[in-house]
């Protein structure tokens, strides 16, 4: 269970350095969850942080497709020569390969 936590957050680190601007999150987020203040319009900062990390295991456990095509679509996104994305990619493939034995991602 712990090594599980541990790569949610390894991979929610990776998807900011690479995948998705925190305000994209953001949006996304606040768009789809409702705060569970009555005053607040926006989800707060403690429910966001908790609302990403849901949503990561729920893909990791139900929709682990999800997570190969950002990895996938990461790399066409990145130049070959980008030797700081190429190993950061390749390195939360194998922490994901740790949990889940058949993952793998095309190159």
């Amino acid at each position: 269970m712990e090594d599980l936590k541990q790569l949610v957050e390894d991979f929610i680190e990776y998807t900011k350095n690479f995948s998705i601007t925190e305000e994209e999150w953001y949006y996304n987020m606040n768009s789809c969850r409702k705060s569970n203040y009555i005053d607040n319009k926006n989800i707060t900062q403690k429910e966001f942080e908790q609302a990403i990390r849901e949503e990561i295991l729920y893909s990791f456990i139900y929709n682990i497709n999800s997570i190969k095509t950002q990895l996938e679509n990461d790399l066409c996104n990145y130049y070959e020569e980008d030797n700081y994305f190429q190993n950061a990619n390749k390195e939360i493939e194998k922490k994901i390969q740790k949990i889940f034995k058949d993952f793998k991602i095309e190159r």
